[in-house]
């Protein structure tokens, strides 16, 4: 009998197809509940850097962040944010060079050749410092903004310290080397952060060219090129990059601070002491690896997780009472969007709700609010709700009496004399209301007493005037004086 091969080979072919159309189902689900891969960490010549989400403080990338470095040029953003904060709305105001601020500064570093006794208006003297890194401009604006560039050094300081970096002393606004001038890549961060937070700031940096216009000492223009290559065009330009400050001095070595947008994901990035060669590409490698690191959507608070209680009174008095207590729980649960990996121990909070509260209260109204931060940098803030609603107690009333109350008999009550009558229409005295009152009831004796003794001296006088007059001599009566004969 002949073997048919066709019926085993089409069973071979159907368990193929099987295995391999199940290995593929397999691989595609598989990829599909894969979760996003974090991206390879680069390596950087920087040694001190930093990549801080610009919106929520996150840190994305860090090395050495809070050890000592020098600055250089990049003290220039603080500089300019200083100045940015007094003058926003006085851009045209004039700033004049001293003698000091043109010649103090080496004559091989960065400037725009400003001469003594010139002047130029707020606004070309930040182009000249953001774009040129120019120091006798940073000198005339400390000059302008302080009594010396000492006490401007000394305002710097206190402001990097106002916005949380602790870490930071400066001396001098342009970043010139000085041993005592340090900074840390986490503060310079934050200053940074601080400093985007103005639109003309954000323009400064973003500008490629700026012409200044003749002034009383340079009769050409001064064409000023910015020198952050990651916005010129090039090799190294980059189209997520907004705009920087560059610094090189040969003690701090190159230093760089870059603000950069992707989609909906702002990004600053601060690298210290780093080498020439490697100043922007260690920068872009960074922008990449922060750029490519996925943000998973993580429960934050649950609505009544944190959820307190605060007395409601009646009123504001002394003598209130409490009526009841209400619950403030947070609006709804709240989800955040943290890069992965993220600890989420590092967010704190600080609830901020009154100690206690007035009737009425309604559920749903807003009472307080809670603010979450990382490391002491505000990321947000969720409003309070009260989850009750607590309204003032109305008085019970009476109950109406079945049956109407027999009305009790007015007195009655003897009618007035002619007398009295007559009496109290004409003077309309009160005699025990006059006998209440203090003064009426002190007074009224004394003048009555008074008069009394007045005509008791006056009939006195006549009686003695008379007498006298019989003796033979003269009477007084009143002023008339009457003499008689014997």
């Amino acid at each position: 009998m002949k073997k048919s091969i066709t019926k085993p080979a089409f069973q071979i072919f159907i368990a193929l197809y099987l295995v391999f159309s199940n290995v593929t189902t397999l691989q595609a689900t598989s990829v599909e509940e894969m979760p996003p891969a974090m991206p390879m960490t680069p390596t950087i010549s920087a040694t001190a850097a930093i990549v801080m989400d610009a919106q929520t403080g996150f840190i994305l990338y860090e090395k050495d962040i809070h050890e000592a470095r020098y600055p250089a040029s990049i003290t220039k953003i603080m500089t300019a944010l200083l100045a940015l904060e007094q003058y926003a709305n006085r851009l045209y105001e004039p700033i004049l060079f001293s003698y000091n601020a043109v010649y103090s500064i080496p004559w091989d570093s960065s400037h725009i050749a400003m001469d003594e006794g010139e002047t130029l208006s707020m606004e070309d003297a930040l182009y000249g410092l953001m774009l040129s890194s120019a120091n006798e401009v940073a000198n005339a604006m400390a000059e302008h903004l302080a009594e010396d560039i000492e006490s401007f050094g000394t305002l710097m300081t206190r402001r990097a310290a106002a916005l949380g970096a602790a870490n930071t002393t400066f001396t001098n606004p342009s970043g010139l080397h000085d041993p005592d001038q340090i900074t840390t890549a986490y503060d310079m961060a934050i200053i940074t952060r601080e400093a985007i937070r103005h639109p003309k700031f954000l323009e400064l940096i973003s500008t490629v060219r700026h012409d200044i216009p003749p002034t009383e000492r340079q009769p050409q223009v001064r064409e000023l090129l910015n020198s952050n290559q990651l916005i010129r065009p090039g090799r190294h330009f980059t189209e997520t990059v907004i705009g920087g400050k560059t610094g090189f001095t040969i003690p701090a070595q190159h230093t760089l601070v870059t603000y950069a947008i992707q989609d909906d994901r702002e990004l600053i990035v601060v690298t210290l002491q780093g080498e020439g060669a490697y100043l922007y590409t260690d920068t872009r490698a960074l922008l990449d690896y922060a750029f490519a690191i996925p943000y998973v959507q993580t429960p934050l608070f649950h609505r009544s997780q944190y959820a307190q209680t605060a007395p409601v009174f009646s009123d504001w008095s002394r003598q209130r009472t409490q009526i009841g207590e209400v619950r403030l729980v947070m609006s709804d649960d709240v989800y955040i969007a943290l890069p992965m990996g993220f600890d989420i121990s590092e967010v704190e909070y600080q609830t901020y709700a009154p100690s206690q509260l007035v009737v009425p209260i309604q559920a749903g109204q807003n009472i307080g609010r809670m603010v979450y931060s990382m490391r002491g940098i505000p990321m947000g803030d969720i409003p309070l709700q009260a989850d009750n609603t607590v309204l003032p107690v109305l008085a019970e009333a009476e109950p109406a009496p079945a049956t109407e109350p027999e009305l009790a008999a007015a007195p009655i009550t003897p009618p007035l004399s002619h007398t009295e009558r007559y009496t109290r229409s004409r003077f309309n005295l009160d005699l025990e209301e006059l006998a209440e009152n203090y003064y009426l009831s002190f007074l009224l004796p004394l003048a009555i007493f008074a008069a009394g003794l007045v005509v008791s001296i006056g009939i006195f006088k006549i009686h003695r005037s008379r007498k006298q007059a019989r003796l033979g001599h003269y009477a007084v009566i009143g002023s008339q004086v009457f003499r008689y004969r014997r």
